[in-house]
């Protein structure tokens, strides 16, 4: 069994965290916290790119975040979720490496595969806790937040990325196929390739940052109130072995 994680991001392809909590695991990782992300396919149908070139990324990409492993459960591109099966593999890697606490893109999205992950993380993160479902020993995470891709959301917190922005966007750029125009065939040009993305990525970063009083920012929903010790000024409210994630709560 691999040793037990701090943090597991679950994305539906390659690229996603990067963009959706990209810098809270930096933070994360930089504070000696394990983090992992966990891609659902390897993104095969993108307009862009090969899989050999994105597997490239990937391991480019992993090395900036700092993680001390990545997974792929290899379900189809386009179709995730639908299969009943597809759940099976997120419970069985939550059982394997036993993350306390769990990331998954929020469940309302342009992209099918995002909701779709979005819906079958909320199912496999209560089924894992639940011994007659599937196999191996039931463990269920503390807690499961959401991160932002293209759907915006009230956040319950949002987390100052601002010390580790550059390295979050260099882990981003990482994905040259996705992100990079090529000025060679239009056709293959995508709204991601498209200079302004990057910068609605930035825009939305320091919009959230601005509700804190910080440079940059990455939201996150909790379904359900988040337990403080204390005022949250006072509090350390993400830790591990006495190291805490740098952390604000939003206020409308």
């Amino acid at each position: 069994m691999d040793q037990s994680l701090d943090i597991l991001a679950f994305a539906p392809h390659p690229d996603d965290a990067e963009i959706g909590c990209g810098g809270s695991l930096i933070l994360a990782s930089q504070q000696g916290l394990r983090v992992a992300i966990a891609d659902l396919t390897k993104a095969e149908n993108s307009t862009r790119g090969n899989l050999e070139q994105r597997q490239k990324e990937v391991d480019l990409a992993t090395k900036h975040l700092g993680l001390v492993q990545r997974y792929n459960l290899g379900l189809p591109d386009t179709k995730i979720g639908t299969d009943p099966d597809h759940r099976d593999p997120l419970i069985q890697l939550i059982r394997k490496i036993r993350p306390k606490i769990v990331l998954s893109p929020y469940w309302q999205d342009r992209h099918p595969d995002h909701e779709a992950t979005g819906k079958l993380v909320k199912e496999a993160f209560f089924f894992a806790g639940v011994s007659k479902v599937g196999v191996g020993e039931a463990y269920r995470p503390q807690r499961l937040y959401n991160y932002m891709l293209h759907h915006p959301f009230e956040p319950s917190f949002v987390i100052n990325i601002s010390p580790v922005w550059e390295q979050k966007m260099t882990a981003i750029e990482a994905f040259a196929s996705q992100f990079k125009p090529t000025h060679e065939n239009e056709d293959e040009e995508t709204v991601l390739s498209q200079p302004d993305f990057l910068r609605f990525i930035e825009a939305r970063s320091i919009y959230f940052g601005a509700m804190i009083g910080a440079a940059y920012g990455e939201a996150f929903y909790a379904m359900g109130p988040l337990e403080l010790q204390g005022f949250p000024e006072f509090d350390q409210p993400i830790s591990s072995k006495g190291r805490t994630a740098v952390y604000s709560v939003y206020s409308p």
